[in-house]
């Protein structure tokens, strides 16, 4: 018989995941989410790498992940950085641990390929980003480079 595993950014992850005592991460309803199964994610903003345990055995039997009907959720597969501190005029500075990129640290991989050239001397770009209030910043080399940015350009 196919359950319905509830979600809330208010739940637990010891938690049943029923309405009343909803999972705190969809990570943690994919992991117990059977064929034929619904997730239901309440109203949030879930950051997290959803890792299903199993998938469905057929278009009859899949396993469902839905918001709730009339709420706003939002899955974002970044993370907010904390501890910032001020090295002079608008500059900033946030050391992050490793360790909270896992098995796979994408400011640790360059960017490689056919498709990109890299002009002889530049520096090297990585696969990671950075964004503030919704908008990417881009990567330099030095800090002299972030007080004073060369202009952009997208041609």
């Amino acid at each position: 018989m196919a359950s319905v595993f509830h979600v809330a950014t208010s739940g637990s992850d010891r938690a049943d995941g029923s309405a009343e005592r909803p999972f705190r991460t969809i990570n943690r309803a994919a992991g117990v989410a059977q064929p034929g199964d619904t997730v239901l994610v309440h109203a949030g903003q879930y950051r997290e790498w959803v890792k299903p345990r199993y998938g469905g055995l057929s278009d009859a039997r899949r396993i469902t992940y839905q918001a709730a009907p009339g709420e706003h959720v939002v899955i974002k597969g970044s993370e907010r950085i904390t501890g910032w501190e001020p090295l002079g005029g608008t500059v900033w500075r946030a050391v992050v641990d490793n360790s909270l990129f896992g098995s796979f640290n994408p400011f640790a991989e360059e960017l490689t390929g056919d498709w990109i050239v890299y002009p002889k001397g530049a520096p090297r770009r990585h696969l990671g980003d950075v964004y503030l209030n919704g908008l990417s910043g881009y990567e330099v080399a030095s800090r002299a480079e972030v007080d004073d940015p060369a202009p952009s350009s997208t041609t």
